[in-house]
């Protein structure tokens, strides 16, 4: 009888392990969102002088950009900011997927690069680090938690708790991994603007150099870069105060014009008639009386360039002035709603004036350019020093591992 009931527990746990077993393996194959089981998640997609960088850590990085992708196209098509990712076609997810690959090198990069110079990190500079990190989680799970509170659940702690156990699950990752990789990029950014201060000190860019650095930057960052979306940005940015540089370049098919705006029909009348009359249109926009029907002048100036859709007026403006000559004055009405849907007539009264299109010159703006154009020659030093160490390094790019991923599927 014992030796049966020993048998029968023998088999019991037989039976057990097997499907521990079972069930372990079928947790270490099933694909998380990516596509990789736990066996392809570890595998390198790139090296940096023996550094792993996994497929994991690069199909996370892509998945996650891919779906804000709308919301950064928006911003480097219209403002400038970031490359635009045409992913509806196979070079633009190319270009996406190498791109977020070489930010993954790039972190590695700078970690190896610092350290090769003796640059170290603070206790403090770690410990912030590792602070990021859990900040990071925190925000992960505020944001999740808003959301289950948004969606109405009545238990919304258990809810998100819920789903960033299964966001985690189809990244393939757990809260643990998370902190780590969190905490790695934050010691990347760290030691990268450690290098940035240690390249800027030997680059040491000099007052006259200054002028020859105006010329390349403006080309490169606001001629060669024009969008009407980033003009009117910076003109938006030099309304609130936001800064305190002007666009640098004006295209050529830009009018130059004073303009009085009011809603006051007898003022407009009265204001036009004198002017018509001979008196100082400079002097009407100056004066106090008229100061507060001033509303648009976008820099700040009494001349101001504009174009077709950089401000509400512009429509209305730009037809009447791109037909006037220089000197002329002319009025147009413009008809809109208010707040309660009441028609409110706004009458311009506008002055066409010349201007200079083209890079604007140096020494107008050098007093508040001088800085950026430091900023930017020393960056321009660190990324060549980068580039540099970059090119010695062994680094080794599974590109088929790369291109294979399709966050679009």
């Amino acid at each position: 009888m014992k030796r049966q009931t020993k048998k029968v527990l023998l088999i019991a746990v037989a039976v057990l392990v097997v499907i521990i077993l079972v069930a372990g393996l079928i947790m270490l194959l099933r694909k998380d969102s990516h596509g990789d089981n736990y066996f392809d998640r570890g595998k390198a997609v790139a090296t940096v002088n023996g550094a792993k960088i996994t497929r994991n850590e690069f199909a996370s990085s892509l998945y996650n950009y891919y779906n804000n992708i709308d919301t950064y196209n928006m911003y480097a098509m219209y403002y400038g900011y970031g490359k635009y990712y045409d992913t509806s076609s196979e070079t633009g997810m190319t270009s996406l997927k190498n791109d977020i690959l070489n930010n993954l090198i790039d972190s590695e990069v700078h970690i190896q690069m610092a350290k090769d110079l003796g640059i170290t990190l603070t206790a403090e500079e770690t410990a912030a680090a590792a602070q990021s990190a859990k900040d990071a989680l925190a925000n992960l799970k505020s944001q999740i938690l808003d959301s289950a509170k948004s969606a109405g659940s009545q238990t919304p702690e258990t809810y998100a708790t819920t789903m960033l156990a299964n966001y985690f699950s189809s990244m393939g990752i757990n809260q643990k991994t998370f902190l780590k990789r969190s905490e790695h990029s934050a010691l990347a950014e760290t030691y990268a603007s450690k290098l940035q201060e240690h390249f800027a000190a030997e680059r040491n860019v000099q007052d006259e150099e200054l002028k020859d650095i105006y010329a390349e930057y403006a080309k490169a960052y606001y001629q060669d870069a024009y969008t009407d979306g980033a003009y009117a940005q910076n003109l938006s940015y030099l309304a609130s105060e936001y800064t305190n540089i002007p666009y640098l370049y004006i295209p050529e098919n830009f009018l130059f014009v004073q303009v009085i705006e009011t809603t006051d029909g007898e003022k407009f009348q009265d204001m036009l008639t004198k002017i018509q009359g001979g008196e100082d249109f400079t002097a009407f926009m100056a004066g106090e009386d008229n100061a507060s029907e001033i509303t648009k002048k976008l820099e700040g100036d009494e001349s101001v360039a504009i174009g077709e859709n950089d401000s509400p007026f512009d429509a209305a403006v730009y037809i009447l002035a791109k037909d006037m000559n220089v000197g002329d004055v002319d009025s147009v009405q413009s008809l809109s709603k208010d707040a309660d849907g009441n028609d409110v007539t706004t009458y311009f009264i506008v002055k066409r004036v010349e201007g200079t299109t083209g890079l604007l010159p140096y020494e107008d703006v050098k007093d508040v350019i001088d800085s950026s154009l430091k900023s930017y020659a020393e960056n321009n030093y660190y990324t060549e020093q980068v580039d540099a160490w970059r090119e010695k390094a062994d680094i080794v790019i599974d590109d088929a591992a790369v291109q294979a991923y399709n966050p679009a599927a």
